[in-house]
């Protein structure tokens, strides 16, 4: 099947909006919390390890809040903050402390992670074995689609992670995997 250039745009657009769209039908469907919405105890740690926050207070103790916890997040410190995350910390299963995750959607992101990285390494192999077939050099159209959809699943895996290398490193390659299909898909048959 042939594209032409419009067809490319769709699909390229498809893959873009594709994570956004998953992400509101995920959270109308009440599996994702809404950003900024405290959950009961005072810090919301659902899907990896939390960005805390430390500052004092006005008796001047040490207080930690939870980042995403909203403005009406009470802050906690000393021993109750210690205690909550020993008890979580001491609750969790290996694997989740090996992936930095703190629940089964966390987990359920790490599998999409990984399955974006094969797809991601999958063009390699498509390519290897293009080149081998033919006894030179060749990159398919394949290669090209792999690697779009490779970097786009690992932008989103990377924006969920708050990894901005990886981000960063996977955005620059996906404009010259958009501008290769762009070239093929552009040719008169």
């Amino acid at each position: 099947m042939r594209l032409n250039r419009k067809q490319l745009l769709v699909v390229v657009g498809a893959m873009v909006l594709a994570p956004a769209i998953a992400w509101i039908i995920l959270h109308q469907s009440g599996y994702l919390a809404t950003p900024g919405k405290p959950v009961v105890p005072p810090f919301n740690m659902s899907d990896r390890i939390a960005t805390i926050e430390v500052r004092k207070n006005s008796d001047g103790d040490l207080v930690a809040t939870f980042s995403g916890a909203g403005k009406n997040a009470r802050a906690i410190g000393g021993n109750e903050f210690f205690e909550e995350l020993y008890r979580r910390n001491k609750n969790l299963p290996w694997f989740y402390k090996w992936m930095d995750v703190t629940s089964i959607v966390g987990v359920l992101w790490v599998v999409f992670g990984f399955l974006a990285q094969m797809v991601f390494t999958g063009r390699m192999l498509v390519q290897w074995y293009a080149s081998e077939k033919a006894k030179s050099s060749v990159v398919p159209p394949a290669f090209w689609w792999l690697s779009l959809l490779g970097a786009s699943m690992l932008l989103t895996y990377f924006i969920w992670r708050k990894d901005p290398v990886g981000f960063f490193g996977q955005a620059t390659g996906w404009f010259i995997y958009v501008r290769n299909l762009w070239f093929i898909y552009g040719k008169k048959s």
